[in-house]
Formats: C-alpha cells, sequence, structure tokens
C-alpha cells in the first residue's frame, strides 16, 4: 500500500472511530433518533435520482389528547391521535422514560410508559418521524414527571434553602413550569426568614439541569390573596349554615385588614427604602442546578450584599406520604 493509500486508510478508520465514540457518547433517545435518521439516510441512498426526485413523504401531525402527569415509578397510558403515514417512528425524548408497548395505526398511537424511579421532577415531548424522508412532528411538554419533591440546597455563604414542590395533581394538565415554595434559612434557625413561590424548569439535558425563577414577592402575601380569593369564592356557597357564614365573615375581615394595612404601608416614602435595603440584603432571583450522580451542584444568584454566583450543593428526595 502507497503512502496516499495509507493515509486514506488511516482518514476512514478515524471517521469510523469518532461515529462511533459520537453515538457512545449520546444518551438512549438520541442514539434512538440518531439510528432513524441514519435508516433515512440509508434508504433514500439506494433510490435513483429519479425515484429521489419523484420522491413525495407524508408529514405526521400530532396532538395530545391524554394529558400525562406521573410520578417516578409510576405507569400511565399515553394516547396520541392525529395522521400518522405508514412505519411513523415515536420518540420520548428521555432517558428516564421506558416504553413498555406500543401500537399504532394511521390516526393514533397508543403506548404504555413507566417513569425510572429516582432522579428529579422532568417534562417531556415526543417526537414523530415518517421513514425515508424523516419528516416530523414534535409535541413540546407532553409527559410530566413529577410529585412531592422537596430539595434541600446548602449554600456557601451559610444559608440554607429548602424547595418544596406544588405537585400537580394526576389527571392534571403537563407544565414545563412547576410550582414550588422555597423556605431561606441562615446558619441553624429554625424559622425561614425569607418565603417565596417559585417556578421550576426542568432542561432535557445531560445530565439533568433546572431552573428556579423566584418571584420577588414574599410568599406569605401571595399566601393571603390566596385564601381571600377562596374564601370570598365559599362564602357564595347558600347551603353555608348562619355560624359557618359569621366564621368566614370573621376571617374575611381579618385578611381584608391586613392587606389594607400593607397597602398603606406603600405610600410610605420610606417603604420603597426598605425595599431597596431588602433587595441588597436578600434579592435572589434564580437558582441553577445540575444531577450530578443524583445530587443537585449549581449555584444561586442574589442582591448585592448577598452574591451573584453562590455556589450550592444539597440533595432531592421525593416524599411518599
Amino acid at each position: 500500500m502507497n503512502s496516499n493509500g495509507r493515509i486514506a486508510l488511516l482518514v476512514i478508520t478515524g471517521v469510523v472511530l469518532l461515529w462511533g465514540v459520537t453515538h457512545a457518547s449520546l444518551s438512549k433517545y438520541r442514539q434512538k433518533e440518531q439510528a432513524i435518521w441514519d435508516a433515512c439516510n440509508a434508504a433514500k441512498g439506494k433510490l435513483t435520482p429519479q425515484e429521489q426526485k419523484n420522491l413525495q413523504c407524508g408529514t405526521p401531525e400530532i396532538s395530545l389528547v391524554s394529558p400525562v402527569v406521573i410520578k417516578p415509578g409510576e405507569t400511565a397510558e399515553v394516547v396520541i391521535k392525529g395522521k400518522f403515514p405508514a412505519g411513523t417512528n415515536f420518540v420520548f425524548e428521555s432517558d428516564r422514560i421506558e416504553v413498555l408497548k406500543e401500537s399504532s395505526n394511521a390516526n393514533s398511537y397508543r403506548a404504555t410508559i413507566q417513569a425510572a424511579s429516582g432522579g428529579g421532577p422532568e417534562t417531556l415531548s415526543i417526537e414523530a418521524r415518517v421513514p425515508l424522508c424523516c419528516n416530523g412532528a414534535r409535541l413540546s411538554g407532553a409527559i410530566s414527571v413529577t410529585g412531592n419533591f422537596e430539595w434541600e440546597l446548602k449554600a456557601a455563604n451559610g444559608w440554607t434553602v429548602m424547595a418544596h414542590s406544588i405537585a400537580t395533581s394526576p389527571g392534571g394538565k403537563p407544565s414545563t413550569e412547576l410550582p414550588y415554595l422555597l423556605e431561606f434559612f441562615r446558619g441553624t434557625e429554625k424559622a425561614p426568614f425569607a418565603k417565596r413561590n417559585a417556578t421550576l424548569n426542568p432542561s432535557n439535558s445531560e445530565p439533568p439541569s433546572y431552573y428556579f425563577s423566584i418571584s420577588s414577592q414574599d410568599a406569605s402575601s401571595m399566601d393571603s390573596q390566596q385564601e381571600l380569593q377562596a374564601l370570598m369564592k365559599r362564602i357564595m356557597d347558600p347551603k353555608l349554615s348562619q355560624a359557618e357564614r359569621e366564621k368566614l365573615n370573621k376571617r374575611i375581615k381579618e385578611l381584608s385588614d391586613q392587606m389594607a394595612a400593607e397597602m398603606k404601608k406603600m405610600t410610605d416614602p420610606e417603604y420603597f427604602k426598605k425595599l431597596q435595603i431588602q433587595e441588597q440584603e436578600f434579592g435572589c432571583t434564580a437558582i441553577n442546578l445540575q444531577l450530578q450522580e443524583g445530587a443537585p451542584k449549581g449555584n444561586m444568584s442574589c442582591g448585592e450584599k448577598v452574591g451573584r454566583n453562590i455556589a450550592l450543593t444539597g440533595t432531592i428526595k421525593l416524599v411518599t406520604k
């Protein structure tokens, strides 16, 4: 073999090895997606130029008609209806979802899936691709793997952040934003010095990553507003007894007076100065995390006097009670 031949062989060998390393590094569902693409390209390569020119492929049309919200370790039925050309492939974009059985026809796809135990909450998408042309359709946020998760995060500045999920009930609508309550503690204090509502945005990545968007409003005031709204709705019930109605009216007055006092504070010129100080001494707006070997690690962004990039480590668990 001459030198040019050896060089060519080395290049080919390198490409093959690179392909193998690249595919091996992909997550399982990415490997499945890649296999579908490879099959499409291989099938196209067998067509004559004229056949490729005349090729007409349908495009799947999907819509999720059975929203799925499940807990880790549980199984669920997924039903998708739409238009699916023969041979359409379906991919659940997560390694934590196992397809136990599936079937499809021109108008529907059914699958029994199981969510893996362990890990954290997740929202995932479903992708459908037809053979040969690989035309596809994708439904984002189709399934939520969630439950009563609790995160305990230790910050480098000595704070502890407890994040409690507000679990979506079974049969609810999947969402890419999961509601949470965050409690902040200093040192060994038993009571939180701050409470904030937050939304958690899981990302389909490897390793799994999470972003908490933290509300600037104290959660206690939000709780009062929500309680007042619930009481106002409840008192309209004509079946209430007089004693129950009087009890509700008393609580409604307490909450109304409390909120009126809060509104009055906002007219005080000192109120905004206090807000500015609070922003500097707290001002936490976001938490970024990754699950590394099952444990969350990341950072938190807070106010000027607290820090913009505070390291976090901690634990996550699913509370089954």
